[in-house]
C-alpha cells in the first residue's frame, strides 16, 4: 500500500508540474517549477526528466527552460500552447490551403527530429496524411532539411554523420534562398516546400510547409508555392517581432 501511495504522489507531483504552465507562464525553469510546487530542485529534476523522456515536456537546450511537449499535442490538450506562433500561423495556413488546395503543416525541431504541431488538410481525395504529434527526421524532406539548416553546427555535423543524405552545401543554399523543396524524396510521389518562421530573437522556431502529390505539382508550380510559402512565413515572423 505504501508503494502505491508513493506512486500516486509522484503522479500528482508530475501533474502539478504540467499545471504550472499557463498563458502567462509559457516557459519555466527548473527552479521556478520547484518553487511553484514547493519541492526540492533534486526531486523536481527527476520528475522533469521523466516527463521530458516521454515528450510531455520539451527543454530548450540553449535556455534550459521547459515548455509543454508533443505528447500533450497527441492528447489534444494544450498542444504546444507555449508557442504563440501557432495561433498566429493558422490563419495564414488556411490562406495557403485555399490558394493551392494542398495540405499545409507546421513543424518544430525536437531532439534531432521535426514534430508536426498543426495541419490544415487539402480537400482533394488524394492527399498526404500526417498527424499532429508525428515525428520525422531532420535530414530528409523539405521541412526537415530547412529546420536542420538553422540548427547549431554541432547538431548539423552529428545528424549528417548519422545520415549523410544531404550536405552542408545544400543547407547553406537553403539559408541563402530562404526556402527548401523536395520531390519524391522521403515519400515517393510527394512534393513538399517549406520556409522558416523566425521569432523576435531572429531564431527559427518552425517550418511552414505545403505538400501534395507530384501529379498535381509541376516543377514550376513547386517554385511558385515555395516563394508564396516564404512570403507567408515572413508575415508570421513579422507578427512575432522579427
Amino acid at each position: 500500500m505504501a508503494s502505491a501511495d508513493a506512486s500516486v504522489k509522484v503522479i500528482e507531483r508530475a501533474l502539478k508540474m504540467l499545471n504550472c504552465f499557463t498563458k502567462e507562464k509559457l516557459s519555466l525553469s527548473l527552479v521556478e517549477i520547484a518553487r511553484e510546487i514547493d519541492l526540492p530542485p533534486s526531486t523536481t529534476s527527476r520528475i522533469l526528466a521523466t516527463l521530458e523522456k516521454y515528450n510531455y515536456l520539451y527543454r530548450d537546450e540553449e535556455t534550459q527552460r521547459y515548455f509543454l511537449g508533443p505528447s500533450i499535442a497527441r492528447l489534444g490538450t494544450l498542444c504546444y500552447s507555449h508557442m504563440d506562433f501557432r495561433r498566429i500561423a493558422v490563419p495564414y495556413m488556411v490562406q495557403l490551403r485555399e490558394l493551392y488546395n494542398e495540405s499545409v503543416g507546421l513543424y518544430v525541431p525536437n531532439k534531432g527530429y521535426r514534430v508536426c504541431i498543426e495541419r490544415i488538410e487539402s480537400t482533394h481525395p488524394l492527399k498526404r496524411i500526417l498527424n499532429i504529434g508525428d515525428r520525422l527526421p531532420l535530414t530528409r524532406g523539405a521541412s526537415g532539411r530547412l529546420l536542420l539548416a538553422y540548427q547549431p553546427q554541432n547538431v548539423i555535423d552529428e545528424l549528417l554523420e548519422a545520415d549523410p543524405y544531404t550536405s552542408v552545401e545544400r543547407l547553406a543554399e537553403i539559408r541563402s534562398l530562404g526556402y527548401s523543396t523536395s520531390r519524391s524524396e522521403r515519400e515517393e510521389g510527394v512534393v513538399s516546400v517549406a520556409a522558416p518562421i523566425f521569432d523576435s530573437r531572429r531564431k527559427v522556431v518552425a517550418a511552414l510547409n505545403v505538400s501534395g502529390p507530384a501529379a498535381r505539382i509541376t516543377p514550376d508550380l513547386m517554385i511558385e508555392m515555395a516563394l508564396k510559402t516564404k512570403e507567408f512565413a515572413l508575415r508570421i515572423s513579422q507578427e512575432l517581432g522579427y
